[in-house]
């Protein structure tokens, strides 16, 4: 499928050459971008959906004097989830802005089989529309014809199309959702990929598998620890679902799911039926209910924003500084650098950050003291921050708000629609996870653009203070804040073997793009 969505992207194979288009231009053709997208393709995964509208594409051209110099394909894209990126939208929104393609192909117009392939709601037509008249005396074409869309009417008929559009996939995903929980009450089976420890069916169970689950509820129970019960499931032989090896992660939330006892959770809640008691699913349990709800509980006991600890959770204010920003570097075997988040624990006299084991993705061979690296760390970043004279302004709050305000909160608010239908399992945990790394790239991103703004502004509408004395009075989650807007990440280097003493010179803060550090 990949090597198809290939062939479909970019130039087709019949366009012209650039000469060639620009003498095809001059004689009166419009030189035009086709977008295509699906939004499903999970039933046959071939991609041939995107290439009927290709084809389709083609044909329209053909009949209103246009050839299309480029293709944008968008696969099993929804563009009407919220949380969900069209990479190739996104590029061809850029050419028009831009006027032309990455070859050089001015672009006159926009074809597509239909407009809901381009936009279902609202705001994503006006940044079509936007960049689409950018530039003077385009067209556009669909299957029902051409239109202006630089006229008023046209523009009124497409953002009501779009309206429609919007208010129509609400529906229907509020339908889904319904759906949804209408079978799990049911007990039916409505996972959108296998779980492992059952067969394709997701009623009967795996036998290999099965055992595998089964052994690592008792295991669990009988006192084993979480890392001695995963590396029980990588000596098995069978990988995750997905073909990847196991993690402890992976093998606590296989652990925690209802599903292993015949229970099924909906939005972190077991369903139940109108007397109270749980639905029990027409699937085949592996363990009892019994001995899920201990397993259960056992793992819940041990989870904390923090991390692991036997003592339970701990206030979320209290956690270590560089948590989610620390990370390993120790060189590999293939070049690279390991690249693992580093977690902070507890030590004798005070506490460490060091390297997730081999079982959570790391490699569990570096570790540093972490009052020294928080110290360098909160030293090298005030340090950055203040001015001439040793004061600062950064840590004042303005008394006008940030412009982008409204785009950070947009963000935030799509990562955690993104986390309900990942818990709603109305998404898989390759689309969650990949598209997870995108939302949270882009909060990031906006952070920083805030805390830059802030560093601009403040220097004229506020007095200067004692960056130390003002770094002191923030809490704990401001200080993080602070620290996630300005760092990508702090590098910990392995330091010279048999020595104990600190080296600051293993400690590398790597900074945001945007920032640039005075010293």
């Amino acid at each position: 499928m990949e090597l198809l969505l290939e062939e479909l992207r970019g130039i087709p194979r019949d366009a012209p050459s650039l000469s060639e288009a620009l003498e095809l231009r001059k004689a009166g053709w419009h030189l035009v971008v086709a977008y295509c997208r699906i939004s499903h393709d999970r039933h046959r995964r071939d991609g041939h959906g995107v290439e009927d509208q290709a084809r389709h594409c083609a044909r329209i051209a053909a009949r209103h004097r246009m050839i299309v110099i480029h293709r944008y394909v968008d696969n099993d894209k929804s563009a009407s989830k919220i949380g969900v990126r069209r990479p190739e939208f996104d590029s061809m929104v850029a050419a028009l802005t831009a006027g032309k393609t990455t070859a050089g192909y001015p672009i006159d117009g926009v074809v597509c089989v239909s407009d809901d392939r381009l936009y279902r709601d609202v705001h994503t037509f006006q940044i079509f529309l936007r960049c689409f008249t950018a530039h003077p005396a385009r067209v556009y074409a669909d299957g029902l014809g051409t239109y202006d869309l630089y006229s008023e009417d046209a523009a009124q008929r497409c953002l009501l199309g779009a309206a429609a559009a919007r208010a129509e996939s609400t529906k229907q995903q509020h339908r889904a959702k319904l759906n949804h929980r209408a079978r799990a009450e049911r007990g039916e089976p409505v996972a959108s990929r296998r779980t492992f420890g059952w067969n394709a069916d997701m009623v009967t169970l795996n036998h290999g598998e099965s055992e595998v689950v089964r052994s690592g509820v008792q295991s669990l129970l009988a006192g084993k620890t979480l890392t001695a019960v995963t590396h029980d499931f990588v000596a098995s032989g069978y990988t995750t679902t997905l073909g990847n090896s196991w993690q402890r992660q992976t093998v606590k939330q296989l652990l925690r799911n209802p599903r292993i006892c015949g229970y099924r959770k909906l939005h972190g809640l077991l369903i139940r039926d109108t007397d109270g008691k749980p639905v029990v699913g027409q699937w085949r349990s592996i363990v009892s209910p019994e001995e899920w709800h201990a397993v259960s509980q056992m793992l819940d006991k041990q989870r904390h924003p923090g991390g692991w600890a036997k003592n339970g959770p701990t206030p979320l204010d209290s956690g270590y500084l560089l948590t989610g920003l620390v990370r390993c570097g120790r060189p590999l075997e293939n070049g690279r650098r390991c690249g693992a988040p580093m977690l902070g624990k507890p030590a004798k006299a005070s506490y460490v950050y060091c390297c997730r084991p081999a079982l959570d993705g790391g490699c569990g061979r570096v570790s540093r003291q972490g009052p020294a690296v928080d110290e360098l760390i909160v030293q090298k970043v005030l340090g950055m921050l203040c001015g001439p004279a040793g004061e600062s302004v950064l840590l004042v709050r303005p008394t006008l708000s940030w412009p982008g305000t409204h785009h950070l909160d947009i963000a935030t608010r799509r990562k955690a629609a993104l986390q309900e239908q990942w818990y709603a399992e109305e998404i898989s945990d390759h689309e969650y996870f990949s598209q997870l790394k995108i939302e949270e790239t882009s909060i990031k991103r906006l952070m920083t653009e805030q805390q830059m703004w802030a560093l601009n502004r403040r220097s004229d509408t506020h007095e200067p203070v004692d960056t130390y004395a003002r770094w002191d009075a923030l809490s704990r989650s401001e200080q993080r804040e602070l620290l996630s807007g300005l760092l990508e990440s702090v590098m910990i280097l392995p330091g010279t073997k048999g020595s104990h003493r600190f080296d600051p010179a293993t400690v590398v803060p790597v900074w945001h793009a945007t920032v640039r550090p005075s010293r």
